[in-house]
């Protein structure tokens, strides 16, 4: 793992920006991935799972219950012709109906994605059923990570590791691909809700010059602090944020004990840039 960017940590306090719950692929309910930032000593959280608002109101109130500082957020999926984009929104009106209705056609796609997910692993002679991954799901959508459990409960693979580096990692025989949702569509529905918009963990696929293109068409600010980004990944893009007055963003990515993300509350997000992000929305700081 990669350890703090030097001079993040604050006197007030540290926050996590980037964390999941069973409302998408995490294992924790959102109430509970609460509590658990609260045993972490953190001062303020955001949920962002994935392509969904359904676990903000119980996190929130839980938040509100524990003293803990709240900032509405989901992690939304973008794609460009050969990468996927994954873009942290917050701060944005989760009541606004264009908002929802744009989420609601996730829910869809997610659904058909996991069907076409699991018949092409019934012709790589896998025993997988749709109906053992809606098991994995609960009231969530269906994800890659809910394919992955399934696969290990059903012992196909030892692992949601292997069963990545096996089948649903892109290029791999099972991968399949998410429905096209321009980055700069993703722009459009955040702000006119309200919000802002992230770039999540850039190490993994994006470089400068993505980052550039996406600020000019409306990207609000980059994760500098995350798992996956190295010390230079991390020292590029906040020198980038600088540069094109964008908002710096970090947390941990956690999806629940046991999973193959870091720690919660791992990455020293300060919470001043919980406060930055929070001004620059303008339905959070109307609301707040």
């Amino acid at each position: 793992m990669i350890g703090p960017e030097p001079g993040a940590t604050t006197a007030t306090g540290r926050v996590d920006l980037h964390l999941h719950s069973t409302a998408s692929d995490g294992t924790l309910a959102p109430a509970e991935v609460v509590r658990r930032a609260a045993e972490a000593d953190l001062v303020g959280l955001s949920l962002t799972d994935h392509d969904t608002t359904k676990g903000l109101d119980e996190a929130e109130a839980e938040a509100e219950r524990l003293g803990l500082r709240f900032l509405p957020g989901a992690e939304l999926s973008a794609t460009e012709p050969g990468m996927s984009v994954h873009l942290l929104a917050f701060g944005f009106d989760r009541s606004d109906g264009n908002l929802q209705t744009f989420l609601s056609q996730y829910d869809g796609d997610r659904r058909r994605r996991a069907e076409s997910i699991v018949a092409r692993l019934n012709e790589l002679g896998v025993d997988l059923t749709y109906a053992d991954v809606a098991a994995k799901c609960g009231a969530a959508a269906p994800t890659r990570a809910h394919v992955a459990r399934a696969l290990v409960s059903g012992g196909h693979v030892r692992d949601e590791r292997e069963a990545f580096g096996r089948y649903l990692s892109r290029e791999r025989p099972a991968f399949v691909h998410k429905r096209e949702v321009l980055p700069e569509r993703v722009f459009e529905v955040v702000h006119a809700a309200g919000g802002v918009v992230v770039l999540a963990h850039p190490a993994r696929a994006h470089g400068i010059d993505d980052v550039r293109r996406w600020a000019a068409e409306g990207l609000d600010g980059v994760e500098v602090l995350h798992p996956a980004n190295s010390a230079s990944v991390r020292s590029r893009m906040s020198e980038l944020a600088a540069e094109l007055g964008l908002l710096r963003s970090g947390g941990s990515d956690w999806h629940g004990p046991g999973t193959r993300r870091s720690t919660l509350g791992f990455e020293p997000v300060p919470e001043r840039w919980f406060d930055e992000i929070a001004e620059r929305a303008e339905h959070f700081g109307a609301v707040a």
